[in-house]
């Protein structure tokens, strides 16, 4: 499924709904997309001032809507650990993409000087926010290590009629491939599509394993190859039935800072090398795409399946040197957890020392490109009566069995943008001492009673 046939797919479920009057893309269009997010539905603005095109958002806010784009039961996901599985599926058993001479996102070309980012709905999110951001551009960089081409949503705050920043966090392939190119001082095209199929979405948000193509895995996640078209001006690859792509050259040599509401509700800034956009390609009736920045629903979704890996790789670590692990959570809600996020960890202890061991040793992993310290705030280690995917729990246990100053540790690390930040270990386990006197009230063989057993005539 293709991005417009999600977006058909929900109009005719009723989950998107039309703002047909002319809205404003400062301000405007965030400030109503947001409360359409709110009411869990799409919106499609038809006409916003200054653009030649229409923008939808607000599309892919719930993993229901995933495998609704995947053209999966909308119960596939329903299972604890289910959507990791599936991924880690499609990353061991990926589907080349093709290649086909054109495609709908070739309908019209234009080129160099005819260019005008004026026309593009792109959004001015908060008052705090450097520019106008194009938010959900999935980017195509090629790798000079691997060869392949790789893919991630790179933010574009707009410069000029022609001039763009391609903006990267400080962990990001995007800012090695950029390194790369600066040291070997060869010439980087980046080509950015906007409005591509849920399939790719997913597999640009999620942290692939070095060497294996972004492209490929989406094609394994929707069970049919992806179809790729070759750039106006460059060698890239990119999605033939995306709505929009955008071809830039970027100068390694002049970077500018750039500020955007983030995804825990805060301001990020970062700086990123400008870019001088070739040639922009579209469908004949193109739909922008519009991801609402902040703590938005959209945002946060995808954001969150950057530790789509993470629960299997913490858990199989700790079971070499704990092997009483009984079992992990990663919460990365950011309405919960900020910018950063929280591990907990179940374990059936044979020491009170042993919870402050597996704290030090989840904070000292490092997960992909991501060393879990600036990952998450807190770890939180919980006795297995606690449910560690109820929120709710585990902070019970915090506020019933840390009782101790030596149960909590606070720690200061640096990010890497040079801020500040504290991470946070919580033993909110009974102490073996007082197991029996905290333990839980139960009902004994409860599950065996049944209320709608007893509701039947």
């Amino acid at each position: 499924m293709n991005f417009r046939d999600l977006v058909s797919e929900l109009e005719s479920r009723g989950d998107l709904i039309r703002i047909r009057k002319a809205v404003n893309p400062e301000y405007e269009l965030p400030a109503l997309l947001a409360q359409a997010e709110a009411r869990d539905k799409a919106c499609w603005f038809e006409h916003i001032a200054g653009s030649d095109f229409p923008a939808v958002g607000g599309v892919l806010t719930s993993v229901q809507r995933w495998t609704l784009g995947l053209g999966l039961s909308t119960d596939r996901f329903a299972a604890p650990n289910s959507l990791e599985q599936y991924i880690t599926e499609a990353v061991a058993a990926p589907v080349a993409a093709i290649v086909a001479t054109t495609g709908p996102v070739c309908d019209v070309v234009i080129n160099g000087n005819d260019v005008d980012t004026a026309s593009l709905p792109a959004p001015l999110f908060f008052s705090g926010d450097s520019h106008r951001f194009i938010s959900a551009g999935v980017g195509f960089a090629q790798d000079p290590e691997t060869g392949k081409q790789n893919v991630g949503f790179y933010r574009l705050p707009i410069l000029d009629r022609r001039l763009v920043s391609v903006s990267t966090g400080p962990t990001s392939d995007l800012r090695r491939i950029y390194n790369l190119h600066r040291e070997r001082g060869t010439k980087l095209q980046i080509a950015v599509a906007i409005g591509v199929a849920p399939s790719l979405q997913i597999a640009a948000a999620a942290d692939i394993p070095a060497g294996i193509a972004d492209i490929d895995v989406a094609g394994a996640l929707q069970r049919a190859p992806i179809e790729l078209v070759k750039c106006q001006t460059s060698d890239i690859m990119v999605p033939a039935d995306a709505e929009f792509v955008i071809e830039v050259t970027v100068d390694l040599e002049t970077w500018v800072d750039n500020t955007m509401g983030e995804y825990g509700d805060q301001y990020g800034k970062t700086t990123s090398p400008v870019a001088t956009i070739d040639a922009i390609t579209h469908r004949r009736d193109a739909l922008f795409h519009v991801i609402m920045a902040g703590m938005g629903r959209e945002h946060n979704q995808l954001g969150s399946l950057m530790a789509y890996r993470m629960r299997a790789t913490i858990l199989e670590r700790l079971h070499d040197r704990h092997p009483n692990v009984r079992d992990v959570f990663a919460d990365m809600t950011p309405r919960r957890m900020g910018m950063r996020g929280q591990v907990a960890v179940s374990v059936d202890k044979t020491s009170d020392n042993q919870p402050d061991a597996i704290i030090n040793d989840v904070f000292a992993m490092q997960i992909g490109r991501f060393p879990m310290s600036m990952l998450m705030q807190r770890v939180v280690i919980v006795d297995t009566d606690v449910d560690i995917r109820d929120h709710q729990d585990v902070e019970w246990a915090i506020a019933s069995r840390t009782i101790h100053a030596s149960q909590f540790s606070a720690h200061e690390d640096q990010t890497g943008r040079g801020a500040s930040v504290i991470r946070f270990g919580f033993d909110a386990t009974a102490p073996l001492a007082q197991r029996t006197v905290m333990r839980r009230p139960d009902i004994p063989s409860a599950e065996q009673y049944d209320l709608d057993r007893y509701l039947q005539d």
